[in-house]
Formats: C-alpha cells, sequence, structure tokens
C-alpha cells in the first residue's frame, strides 16, 4: 500500500507537486526506476470533469500505456490523417500505394479524463509514492542539497524534503512563481467551445480504418471560422468551435493554454444549433445517412477556453524542475498539453533516478531544460503558423488561407502546418545539440522507429515495449525474423556485444531487429529510456559504445579512459 501523510516531516527522494498528467506521470516512471515520491495536490484525488486534451502521439500514448498496465486498453482511438473539407468540398489527401501494409496510426484519441483516471488508478496501489491529498503548497525553500516544501493539509502544516522538486502544479504554478520564474507569453490568441457528444455515425465507405478527424473551414453553418471533429472511443466525439474572442475574461497574468471563460458565455441555444449542425454534416457525408432525419446524440460535456502560448524562462531552478503547463502553454492544435505533459515527464524521470542512484553527475539534470524547452519553443512556433491558417487576421491572410486549400486541392497534397502526421515528422522535440548525443547517423536526436525486435530471451516485441527502464542497444541483422532462439545469441557479433554490454556505465538491453530504416547490417543504435537515439554506430562501431552511453548520461568521455586503465567502468 503507498503510504500516507502522518508525520510533520517526510523525507523522499523526490516531491512532486501536482496530480495532473505530468505528476502523476512522472511519478509513476519514478517508480518504474526503483525511485519514491511524494505527490502533493490541493485536490482530492479524483480525476477533473471534461476532456480538455483528446489528442496522443503515438510514442507518447505507448509510454502511458505501459506506466498503467491495462488500464488504457480500448480507451484510445487510432487517427488517421487529418481531413479537411472547404465549404462543401473535400481536400483530396495522398493515399498509401494499394497493397502495401496499412501505415501505423500517429496519433491516438484519449480523452484527458480518461488518462487522468488510469493515472490515478495506478498510483493509488503504487507502493513507492506516498500521496498527499488535499494539500496546498505554502512555501518552497532550497539549499545546494536539499529542497524544502511546507503544505497545508486536512491536519495542518506538514513539511517535506528532498533533493529534488518536480512543479507540475500547473498554469497558475505557485512553484514557479514563489521561484520568480517568468512565464512571458502571447495572452488570448484564440477562444473556443468545445462539446463531447456521443453519437452513432454511418461511416463513408471511402474511410478505411482509423477513424480520420475532419476540419471544416468556412463551412456553411459558421461562415469565417473553422470546426474541428475528432474521434473518440465508443461513438464519441470532440467537436470544436473557434468563437468571437471575448472582453473582459481570462485577465490572469498566467493562463492555460486552454482557460475556462468566466464570462461572456456562448449561448445554450446557439451551441445545440452548432452541434446539430456539425453532426448533419459528417452524417450527410455517408450515403447511408437518412436526410429526413437528424443523427440522435447525446450531449456528455461543453466547456468554453481561450488559448494562450507562454513558455517558462527557465525550466530548472537550482533543485527544482518545472514540468507541463507549469512551463508552457501551447495552442492546441499542435499539441496537446496532456501530450507535452507526459513527453516531460517522461525526459526527466529517467535522469533523476540515475543522478539519485548516483550512477550519472548532477548535470544530466540540467539537459531536461534544454531538451524540453527547445521542444516547447518549436510547439509555440508551429502554433503560431497555424494560427494564421485557423484564425487569419485581415484580407490578406485570408486570401492566403484560400490559396493554400486551392493548391491543396488541386495538387491532391496535404497540408503540413494542419496534418498531425505532418506536424508529429516536423514538430517532435528532436534533440538535435544535446550534449548527451553522439552526433553522425541518421536520427540522432529524434525518436526513434518502433521497429519488431528480438529481445535476448528470444521474445519478440516492438522497440517502445523495450524502453522506459535502461538504455537499449539495437543490433540490425537482417535476417533475424527466420533464426531460431539459441542461433542468433551465439552468432556473429552477439558475444562481442554481451562483452561489451558489461562495461556500460549504466545497464542496458542487447535486442536484435531484421531492418531499421536506412540502417546497413550490423549497424548499431543506442536508445535513451525515453525512446530518443542516442547514438548510431556503423558497422564495427561497437567499439564506439561504451563512449556514446557515458555521453548519454552526462558523464564525460574521459572516464572511458579511466575505465579501460583500471579494468572496469
Amino acid at each position: 500500500m503507498p503510504g500516507t501523510a502522518d508525520s510533520p516531516t517526510h523525507r523522499d527522494s523526490v516531491i512532486v507537486v501536482g496530480a495532473g498528467p505530468a505528476g502523476l506521470a512522472c511519478a509513476l516512471a519514478l517508480a518504474r526506476q526503483g525511485v519514491r515520491s511524494v505527490l502533493v495536490d490541493a485536490g482530492d484525488g479524483t480525476a477533473r470533469e471534461g476532456s480538455r486534451s483528446c489528442g496522443l502521439d503515438a510514442a507518447t500514448f505507448a509510454f502511458a500505456a505501459g506506466l498503467v498496465g491495462g488500464r488504457l486498453d480500448g480507451a484510445a482511438q487510432p487517427w488517421g490523417p487529418l481531413r479537411i473539407r472547404r465549404r462543401s468540398t473535400t481536400v483530396p489527401v495522398p493515399r498509401e500505394p494499394e497493397g502495401g501494409p496499412a501505415p501505423a496510426p500517429e496519433r491516438y484519441g484519449l480523452p484527458q479524463q480518461r488518462l487522468e483516471q488510469a493515472l490515478l488508478d495506478t498510483v493509488s496501489a503504487a507502493p513507492l509514492v506516498t500521496t498527499a491529498w488535499r494539500h496546498r503548497v505554502e512555501a518552497v525553500e532550497q539549499d545546494t542539497d536539499m529542497v524544502t516544501v511546507t503544505t497545508r493539509g486536512p491536519a495542518g502544516r506538514v513539511r517535506w524534503r528532498a533533493p529534488w522538486l518536480v512543479a507540475a502544479d500547473g498554469h497558475h504554478s505557485f512553484v514557479r512563481r514563489a521561484l520568480g520564474v517568468r512565464f512571458p507569453g502571447r495572452p488570448r490568441v484564440d477562444r473556443l467551445l468545445c462539446a463531447d457528444v456521443k453519437v452513432a455515425l454511418p461511416r463513408p465507405p471511402w474511410e478505411e480504418s482509423p477513424l480520420e478527424p475532419w476540419l471544416f473551414v468556412d463551412p456553411p453553418f459558421q461562415r469565417d471560422g473553422t470546426v474541428l471533429a475528432q474521434p473518440l472511443p465508443h461513438d464519441m466525439w470532440r467537436l470544436t468551435w473557434q468563437l468571437p474572442l471575448a472582453h473582459g475574461v481570462a485577465k490572469a497574468a498566467d493562463a492555460t493554454a486552454l482557460i475556462p471563460v468566466h464570462g461572456d458565455p456562448a449561448d445554450p441555444k446557439r451551441t445545440t444549433q452548432r452541434v446539430r449542425a456539425v453532426l448533419r454534416t459528417l452524417d450527410a457525408m455517408s450515403p447511408d445517412a437518412d436526410a429526413a432525419a437528424d443523427p440522435v446524440y447525446d450531449m456528455v460535456w461543453t466547456g468554453e477556453f481561450e488559448v494562450h502560448q507562454r513558455l517558462a524562462r527557465r525550466f530548472r531552478a537550482g533543485r527544482v524542475l518545472l514540468a507541463g503547463d507549469a512551463a508552457h502553454l501551447v495552442h492546441p492544435t499542435v499539441a496537446d498539453g496532456a501530450d507535452l505533459a507526459l513527453q516531460d515527464a517522461r525526459n526527466l524521470a529517467w535522469k533523476l533516478a540515475l543522478v539519485l542512484g548516483r550512477r550519472a553527475p548532477d548535470r544530466l539534470i540540467e539537459t531536461y531544460h534544454g531538451e524540453r524547452r527547445s521542444a516547447a519553443r518549436r510547439r509555440l512556433a508551429f502554433g503560431e503558423d497555424a494560427l494564421h491558417f485557423l484564425s487569419p487576421r485581415g484580407p490578406a491572410q485570408k486570401m492566403g488561407r484560400r490559396l493554400t486549400l486551392m493548391g491543396a486541392r488541386s495538387k491532391g497534397t496535404t497540408l503540413r502546418r494542419l496534418d498531425p502526421r505532418a506536424l508529429v515528422a516536423d514538430s517532435l522535440p528532436e534533440y538535435t545539440g544535446s550534449p548527451l548525443l553522439t552526433p553522425g547517423g541518421l536520427g540522432v536526436g529524434g525518436p526513434v522507429e518502433d521497429v519488431a525486435v528480438v529481445r535476448a530471451d528470444g521474445r519478440r516485441a516492438r522497440l517502445s515495449e523495450c524502453l522506459d527502464q535502461g538504455l537499449v542497444v539495437v543490433l540490425v541483422a537482417p535476417g533475424i525474423e527466420v533464426w531460431d532462439g539459441p542461433r542468433w545469441r551465439d552468432a556473429g557479433l552477439m558475444p562481442l556485444l554481451r562483452a561489451r554490454l558489461g562495461e556500460l556505465p549504466v545497464a542496458a538491453e542487447l535486442v536484435v531487429t531484421h531492418e531499421y530504416p536506412g540502417a546497413a547490417a550490423h549497424t548499431l543504435l543506442l536508445v535513451r529510456p525515453d525512446g530518443y537515439l542516442a547514438a548510431w554506430l556503423p558497422p564495427g562501431g561497437e567499439d564506439d559504445l561504451n563512449a556514446a552511453a557515458l555521453r548519454a548520461v552526462g558523464r564525460p568521455a574521459s572516464e572511458e579512459m579511466s575505465a579501460a586503465a583500471s579494468g572496469g567502468p
């Protein structure tokens, strides 16, 4: 059973403030690495109502699913490429060649409330996570070795001490403000009305699995605006409209990317009309539609939000790390807040675990700031570009949007600024320039391809199933798919590589794959626990593996010479 707060002072390895996606995922990822943490939150430990965020990249979804066991089975809807319809005309998109394998989904629809509930249920059963619900942070202090957090809970004041603090306490982060970290950006860049509806719609005959989100541009039911329709599991749809920006609302200096609108609400009758108009349009795109009747639906949830784009000046302040909405706010068109929050947690957890285990120096933590802030900054830039399309200001931008759509329709090309597949490829955080990387090779600093692999015990798996523990070394060996276990484990480079793994500075798993895009036979790939490629070693580069591993965990290459001289790492 997890611990509970029952004494005035508690000492843990990590204090996590905030039980949103970033905080929950960070606590669970740390526990997976054997690190204790205390999770402090002002709430009561229940998931927040509504599903503000509803999209995850495939790699992020795999990470979340791995944290919670089977609690997300059947909870996510695979998405195909974004479809665009201007007025009454559908913009064509390129299709995969017939006869080839269907591409794997690169995004999934998952309501944030469902994600948070799965994380909360897992936390409640995690023995290495202490939970302190209904505890509000009142003070944060730190010295060279420890952080002290003072909270007020049901039993009064409590002090928590730990070497590290993860501040995942949202857009109004008390911790960020207490540390004096600035949070500049552009407020009120867009205003959205969201509705989750349950409706059984006939599927158009051209639409293959997976279901596709639809963006309606200047539709008959909303001139000079856009409406986004995203499929969710169990016949649910998330519908999102652009609304005129209201005056006199969302005045807070710090605001979430999706801040609830407390004034000038949309007319409920008009909202119902909007929902019916979108569902009629979706329904009418199928020849099986009943033109005489409106689709029958249930309104599950609605919410109004204003969109803000902000980025903290620093993601690290001493022994405090900012994550999730406490660190960045990005337009949801290019990055759902929960997706970025989970990526923050994934990047940070393995680094904290190595540093706390004294297997890596403290400077490894500094790379969290460099990598994740750069990633968020790129998303902000894409958000600004998307806004020029979604919310054109003035005749010039409106004409630019019209010409873009006309070109896409005539050439059959996709819109890279809006297609989730293109945005994933262009804006997934690539850590090029990080000191943890060995320069050279294809894709170093980017996410690895989720190829099929064979593990040392002969089990077949996806590479994503091997992540979030230690390093992973991938050997590219064509023909491996037809070999039996005893044969390949003792063939070729395998004995040498097993010996090399024993020399690495941290634990690593050796797996073999039949092929990897762009890689020749006997290429070695060094993969970080968070699924990013740290090194691409060409055939014959196995002698460079130790140096690459040292670099990947923030240890200087000079340690390699010391290790070689002493006969060990």
